[in-house]
């Protein structure tokens, strides 16, 4: 299921689309990766790209941390390229989860997610491309124990920012929710985000996300 958004209804943002599944099986030149400080695929999305990049993934982004000097910053972003991958020609490690050793906690915050956000578009216009699509997905819901909609706003909010800032070659943003549950909160966030019209999609799914409305959620 999607939903595509015009792209013109705010000026300078890119085409969104909202998808139910893992972002891996999406046809984009970026794939978001919800990561943590050692570089580690461990469950989850960071799972996926895993089994999507190939079987020595691991081993080289073990080389990249270590280029890196060791455990990230909480918020950082490392590129990489995308391993095996038959679609997407990089992936972009958000550094949600702290697992450094001398790590106060492991989870991540609003501050956090809001940090990656922003460093996650700034690496993405260096991609060496004219035009950029991405794979996204909701920094922190899982291991991170925060749900899809707080870090998709989040992703929103810093997205729409970065593209009034500056002439973006951020061309098309997908929005993942990888179960029906996510699938629907996902997509209730980013059409009032965008501001994007549910005419197009199900009648049942547009009741679903009007009661969500309604309750306040």
């Amino acid at each position: 299921m999607a939903l595509l958004g015009e792209g013109t209804k705010l000026r300078g943002v890119p085409i969104i689309e909202v998808r139910e599944g893992s972002v891996t099986d999406a046809d984009v030149d970026v794939l978001v990766n919800a990561s943590n400080t050692m570089l580690r695929l461990g469950s989850g999305v960071s799972n996926a790209i895993r089994m999507a990049c190939g079987p020595g993934y691991q081993a080289f982004l073990d080389g990249e941390l270590a280029r890196h000097g060791g455990g990230l910053e909480p918020g950082a972003v490392v590129m990489t390229h995308a391993g095996t991958h038959p679609r997407a020609r990089c992936v972009a490690h958000v550094a949600v989860m702290d697992y450094r050793e001398d790590a106060g906690g492991p989870a991540p915050d609003r501050a956090r997610i809001e940090r990656g956000t922003i460093a996650l578009w700034e690496q993405i216009e260096q991609v060496d491309l004219p035009l950029v699509s991405v794979g996204m997905v909701a920094l922190g819901a899982g291991t991170g124990n925060l749900g899809v909609r707080g870090p998709t706003t989040i992703a929103c909010e810093t997205l729409k920012a970065h593209v009034a800032s500056r002439s973006s070659k951020l061309a098309r943003v997908v929005f993942h929710g990888y179960s029906m549950v996510e699938y629907l909160n996902v997509l209730d966030v980013v059409a009032l985000a965008f501001r994007l019209d549910l005419g197009a999609v199900d009648p049942s799914v547009r009741a679903y996300i009007e009661q969500l409305r309604k309750s306040g959620v």
